[in-house]
């Protein structure tokens, strides 16, 4: 028990190298696929997923044994407007494979969620940066313990100048370019939010394939609060059974009526899906312009890094002397040649800002703030 308990544990405590778009996909995302699953699983072996109408000569155990054995095989749809029953080859068409799958598929989705988090938390700090560390380091500050809590940022700050004065021109990792490597981090978070949004992309491939919708209707969907699904033989209500009973020696076959009250339950859930995963590729498709313009784009990291210093007092200057354009008081010593070193602490490589990004998302500006303006005093001396 202890193990399992650890290994929950494992996936639902807040590791830090995130912000709420990524955890909005690998975790909340999961969890409501993975809470759908248990609804589905619990409605067809606990409650009453499937009623047949059997013959009038079935005792108890029959009706039980239909019930069972049309829940296990594949059930198939014929229109209610259709008197006649359709040919064998027709009925092994019509048949509905999917919704004793439902529960499984979920669970599948749920992890494929999971996944580029997953790269990401591996592969992170193999350039020596060691994000989770000094994330949870700033998250965990002591705001009531004052020279502690100096003392963590500074450690922050050493691990980041180390960092920086590291950066070279060759890849810090073995076999990677150059380009890819200098920038591992910032590269990787950036990938990261580009395989959330193909999962998400190849979520809705396979829910279309899964329900068999015909890709001609991909931008339809076939899906809306309007839409008749039980025309559409997608999540029928009333289904058709057959099945075969051995009686002295003959064999008699049924074709029976069922009720999947199941599936008005599976419609909901997917329809209820199928808009959550909408409402996500929107915003994890903006989030992932807006990182990549934020951590590639030079001028947003100066602004970035701009605005933290300046809040921390120290803005840029009018010279080298080291006169301030604002009124602030600074919180760090200003050193000789202040311009100079502004200008180093501007241009930091994308790495670092992503780091700096993710202190900022997680534990709050002002303590990014703290974090630059020691890391600025540090490069300075």
């Amino acid at each position: 028990m202890d193990q399992i308990i650890a290994l929950v544990t494992q996936y639902t405590d807040k590791r830090h190298e995130d912000d709420f778009i990524d955890r909005l996909n690998f975790q909340y995302t999961s969890y409501v696929f993975a809470l759908s699953a248990l609804v589905i699983g619990y409605n067809t072996y606990f409650g009453t997923a499937i009623s047949c109408w059997t013959p009038a000569e079935f005792k108890k155990g029959w009706v039980e044994y239909t019930r069972d054995y049309c829940l296990i095989e594949n059930t198939y749809y014929v229109p209610l407007e259709d008197p006649n029953m359709p040919p064998e080859h027709y009925r092994e068409e019509r048949e509905l494979t999917y919704y004793q799958w439902v529960q499984f598929i979920l669970v599948f989705l749920a992890f494929l969620f999971y996944l580029p988090y997953l790269y990401w938390s591996t592969v992170n700090w193999w350039s020596g940066l060691q994000v989770k560390a000094v994330v949870a380091a700033a998250c965990q500050l002591n705001k009531t313990d004052v020279k502690g809590r100096q003392e963590q940022i500074e450690k922050i700050a050493s691990h980041l100048k180390k960092f920086i004065y590291r950066q070279g021109r060759k890849s810090p990792i073995p076999f990677i370019p150059n380009a890819i490597g200098r920038n591992w981090v910032s590269f990787n978070y950036v990938l990261t939010k580009s395989l959330f949004v193909i999962n998400l992309f190849a979520q809705m491939l396979l829910i279309h394939f899964f329900l068999g919708f015909d890709m001609d209707d991909f931008l339809s969907l076939k899906v809306g609060f309007g839409s008749n699904w039980i025309a559409d033989g997608i999540f029928p209500r009333q289904t058709m059974c057959d099945f075969e009973v051995r009686k002295k020696g003959s064999i008699q076959k049924y074709s029976v009526q069922c009720v999947l009250s199941m599936n008005m339950l599976n419609e909901k859930i997917f329809l209820a899906l199928f808009y959550w995963l909408l409402a996500l590729i929107i915003l994890t498709v903006t989030n992932l312009i807006l990182s990549f313009q934020h951590f590639f784009r030079a001028s947003s990291r100066e602004a970035f890094v701009r605005r933290m210093l300046t809040a921390g007092g120290n803005g840029s200057t009018d010279d080298d002397t080291g006169s301030q354009r604002d009124e602030k008081e600074p919180l760090v010593d200003r050193p000789t040649k202040y311009s100079n070193d502004y200008n180093r602490i501007l241009s930091v490589n994308p790495d670092v800002v992503v780091v700096l990004h993710l202190i900022a998302k997680n534990a709050g500006d002002n303590v990014c703030q703290n974090v630059v303006n020691v890391l600025f005093k540090k490069l300075s001396e």
